[in-house]
């Protein structure tokens, strides 16, 4: 599975993309995870590529994604021609206006309500694509979380993850 998620610097997508693939190591799968990013740090488009399955892995980067997770506007912009045509949107609801089918919910404002930091919104939405897509599970993602995310911050993070993986059950 080819999993992309875009958005812009300062919203944690590579780490999302980080823990995802972890997650997948965890549970013995192939994994590849990249990132891409515009030289502004912050509010520059931000990408992150995790490519997961049972057999070898020969690409080097999402050539056309499964899934597109998008938490901005410019990162939807950037990348929306790499989903493919039957592929799953997500969007923040409250940040996002794609011009194709898609679900989602209002993720930043969850991170805010969850945890009062808008900066777990990429908690929010790992944990929404992983309830919609059951791609790994859901106690390897939180096992990864608590190895990659800055120390202190675990709780909060789980917490995010779960709100999100709440409302993707919906």
């Amino acid at each position: 599975m080819q999993i992309r998620f875009a958005g812009i610097g300062g919203q944690g997508v590579v780490l999302a993309g980080v823990i995802l693939g972890e997650a997948a190591a965890i549970e013995g799968l192939n994994v590849l995870q990249t990132q891409d990013y515009s030289s502004a740090s912050r509010g520059g488009h931000s990408i992150a590529d995790v490519i997961i399955s049972n057999e070898p892995i020969y690409d080097v980067m999402v050539t056309k994604a499964d899934v597109l997770v998008a938490l901005a506007q410019l990162g939807y912009d950037t990348v929306k021609d790499s989903l493919k045509e039957d592929g799953l949107l997500i969007v923040d609801t409250d940040l996002v206006k794609p011009d194709r089918d898609y679900i989602g919910a209002p993720f930043t404002r969850i991170a805010e309500e969850t945890t009062g930091l808008a900066l777990t919104v990429n908690m929010v939405a790992l944990g929404y694509l992983v309830a919609k897509t059951g791609v790994v599970k859901k106690e390897n993602v939180e096992e990864a979380i608590r190895r990659r995310v800055p120390k202190g911050t675990e709780e909060i993070n789980i917490r995010a993850f779960r709100a999100g993986f709440e409302e993707g059950l919906k």
